[in-house]
């Protein structure tokens, strides 16, 4: 296994973001695909609040590791929770089925719609890719954290970082994609 700490953090540079402006114009009726996909990411940023504090907790050395385990398996954002072999098991689950589905449905239907999004959606799923190897390390750095308390600030650094870029993310594909979403008559 390499040393998750000899490795920097995957990352992406926001101002190379593509960006349109072709949905600015439109009305509640077409907003109100844009607000459920909001929806649906404000329960992942409430899953990603919680892991936060039970972060915390162990930092400040209310709730050992198993402790903090078990809350997050609780936060209910995964059905199979029993094969949850992680830290981060549901919610980076939960995630990860997210993006799957915006990158097997969501996505494709929108660049059949609307060929002038490809760029937003390209770079959506560029950071797709990130955010997965970001969820893949986090867990990798639990198990070394497991082994070795004293790597717990890693653990903690790599959560912050893996947060932010989700709920830039969030915002961003929100705020590009929310309103294509209604004028094209588009489900989350």
């Amino acid at each position: 296994m390499v040393d998750p700490v000899a490795v920097p953090l995957p990352d992406w540079d926001e101002s190379t973001r593509p960006t349109t402006s072709t949905y600015d114009e439109i009305g509640a009726d077409e907003r109100a695909a844009g607000q459920h996909l909001t929806a649906i990411h404000d329960m992942y940023r409430q899953g990603l609040a919680q892991v936060s504090a039970v972060l915390d907790q162990v930092v400040d050395g209310a709730a050992g590791l198993g402790e903090a385990r078990e809350a997050v398996r609780q936060l209910g954002l995964r059905t199979a929770v029993e094969r949850a072999g992680s830290f981060c098991g549901q919610l980076c689950r939960a995630v990860e089925s997210h993006h799957r589905i915006e990158d097997a449905y969501l996505y494709p239907a929108l660049r059949i719609a609307d060929s002038g999004l490809g760029g937003v959606l390209d770079r959506l799923d560029s950071e797709h890719l990130v955010v997965h190897e970001l969820l893949v390390r986090l867990d990798d750095t639990l198990v070394a954290v497991t082994r070795d308390p004293d790597r717990l600030g890693v653990l903690v650094e790599e959560f912050t970082h893996l947060r932010r870029l989700l709920e830039s993310h969030f915002v961003y594909e929100e705020q590009q994609i929310g309103g294509a979403l209604g004028v094209h008559r588009i489900t989350v």
